[in-house]
């Protein structure tokens, strides 16, 4: 593995389709990294619409930033408490989202394993519903792949999967959490691409530049997809690629979801930048890290 590769999926950063493929075979592969099979408790009994939508309400505003353990884990509660005919999906896809969050940031690595698991199985549920929205499918996908980062090895079914969750979510749009589905797809290629002699990979590094690429074209002013394009880049040694695309970072917009993960990713750009710039060149000048 390269130096400057980003862990698989550890993101600040997942049907129909699934189902196309056989969701039992990838279910299993899922459950058996445990031994167990996560099934939630979740509501079956119908709730008024004027509750729905102050549940609904609850749940966002729960998973809103500042974004904590605690305040994200009620996001999750609520979002199963809360799943009735004819609102099913919307508590659904949010359950899949908060799982998806707490399996990347959980300090426990026995808790990060056991949300994963838990928002893979949401997903399915949610993807059940309906097939052509792209939360489910995007939410599922990091869940598949914070599972993989929690185990530790590549597990071919599952890199399939995630793969075509993300392909699936970018079709139906692309824009979603700014260029989401571009951005963890690229990571996901950028990543397995070493895999390639053990028969894991999903696609060379280049096709990974490129969708990243296509990430930074759906949101160009969402920094984490500059960040991930440019350590891309230096992995391929486009070290001149590279540094424009840190200065990308540098001037992209406080995004009001992720203003914390902000902060990080110039911290991350500045490094990036430097050691970068031993490599090419010992007087390429340091960009003046001013947080904006």
């Amino acid at each position: 593995m390269k130096n400057n590769r980003t862990p698989l999926l550890a993101l600040a950063v997942a049907a129909t389709a699934l189902a196309l493929m056989g969701s039992g075979c990838a279910y299993n592969e899922a459950t058996a990294v445990s031994g167990t099979e996560p099934k939630p408790s979740l509501n079956v009994a119908p709730l008024p619409v004027t509750v729905l939508k102050e549940r609904i309400n609850e749940i966002d505003q729960s998973y809103a930033e500042p974004r904590t353990i605690y305040r994200v884990s009620h996001s999750l509660g609520t979002s199963k408490d809360s799943v009735s005919p004819g609102n099913n999906y919307q508590s659904l896809w949010r359950g899949v989202r908060a799982c998806a969050w707490l399996a990347l940031n959980h300090e426990n690595p026995a808790e990060k394993k056991k949300y994963a698991l838990e928002g893979i199985y949401l997903g399915r549920e949610a993807r059940q519903k309906t097939s052509v929205q792209v939360e489910a499918y995007y939410y599922s996908a990091i869940c598949i792949g914070a599972l993989l980062e929690t185990i530790k090895e590549p597990r071919s079914k599952l890199l399939r999967e995630m793969k075509y969750c993300l392909e699936v979510a970018h079709e139906l749009d692309g824009t979603h959490d700014h260029g989401g589905p571009a951005r963890v797809l690229g990571t996901l290629i950028v990543e397995a691409s070493d895999y390639d002699f053990a028969g894991f990979s999903v696609g060379s590094l280049e096709e990974g530049i490129a969708t990243l690429e296509a990430a930074c074209g759906k949101a160009p002013t969402f920094g984490e997809n500059w960040l991930l394009l440019a350590k891309a880049l230096a992995d391929a040694e486009e070290h001149q690629r590279a540094l424009a695309a840190i200065e990308k970072v540098f001037a992209a917009d406080i995004p009001a979801d992720y203003s914390v993960e902000h902060k990080d990713w110039l911290i991350q750009a500045q490094t990036l930048k430097s050691e970068i710039a031993v490599k090419v060149d010992d007087s390429v000048p340091a960009t003046a890290l001013q947080p904006r």
